[in-house]
């Protein structure tokens, strides 16, 4: 009976062991990857503080980094200093399957991609990952892409009724994130608003079940202010997803952080 307690323990380390993932010296067994879109860094910066409470990184992807003032460049620093990671929304947030249709894959390339990553480069924030803006994204652009980035994030929305826990899209066992070029990812903007009054219920489910199955699951949202401008995840809402987080250890990954 020890013989076989001792064997049974054994086997489900070994287990454990190979559903774990390391990179960039973080070890984890699943996680929840949040991302900010555009370019709202006036109110991401407010929210360092916040992240740091429940020591939560996450990713900003920028867009339109052109328009960006000193001030606001200063304000990426800070949240890149705070261990925090900046991607690519491109140069233009145009619409990738709209354009590449219209102007072909390498004016994409040259009008939206480059552009972006040099920008981003030359100011310190070297992008790992891109962001499609409003998800529109196949499977040539991502091979396209992947050329250039390690990970994207593509997205998609619940079906009426549909539970956020059987969005399969969104969930990756840790073990094929490093396969898996594009990560999808659903929307929290409005989230415990009249607007979607049962988001944060479902997100704190999804959650759970991430951690239940040693998956990755990705979410997205934009500002993160009470009333705009633009989509935006109140603060408030924010911090209850990531007390959930980290209630329930699940750790709060950055597109850099992944393999």
């Amino acid at each position: 009976m020890y013989l076989l307690i001792c064997a049974l323990m054994t086997t489900m380390t070994q287990a454990a062991e190979k559903t774990t993932t390391t990179t960039n010296g973080k070890s984890f067994q699943s996680g929840v990857v949040l991302t900010f879109d555009d370019r709202y860094v006036d109110q991401w910066v407010q929210q360092i503080t916040l992240f740091k409470k429940y020591d939560a990184h996450v990713t900003f992807f920028v867009d339109h980094f052109y328009t960006l003032n000193p001030a606001q460049i200063a304000g990426l620093k800070k949240l890149q200093d705070a261990g925090h990671a900046i991607g690519s929304h491109s140069v233009n947030h145009i619409k990738a399957v709209d354009y590449v249709r219209t102007k072909g894959m390498k004016a994409y390339l040259q009008n939206e991609i480059d552009p972006s990553v040099k920008r981003l480069t030359e100011a310190g924030f070297i992008p790992t990952a891109f962001a499609y803006p409003s998800s529109s994204r196949n499977e040539e652009i991502d091979s396209a892409l992947l050329k250039t980035f390690r990970h994207l994030r593509g997205g998609t929305g619940l079906t009426p009724g549909q539970r956020m826990r059987d969005l399969k899209a969104i969930f990756t066992p840790v073990d094929q994130v490093a396969g898996r070029g594009c990560l999808i990812g659903t929307g929290v903007d409005y989230a415990g608003t009249e607007k979607r009054p049962d988001y944060l219920t479902e997100i704190k489910d999804a959650m759970d079940h991430a951690k239940q199955r040693g998956e990755i699951v990705v979410f997205y949202a934009h500002n993160i202010s009470e009333n705009g401008p633009g989509h935006h995840l109140s603060p408030r809402a924010l911090e209850e997803i990531l007390a959930h987080a980290q209630q329930i250890g699940l750790p709060t990954l950055t597109y850099d952080e992944l393999p």
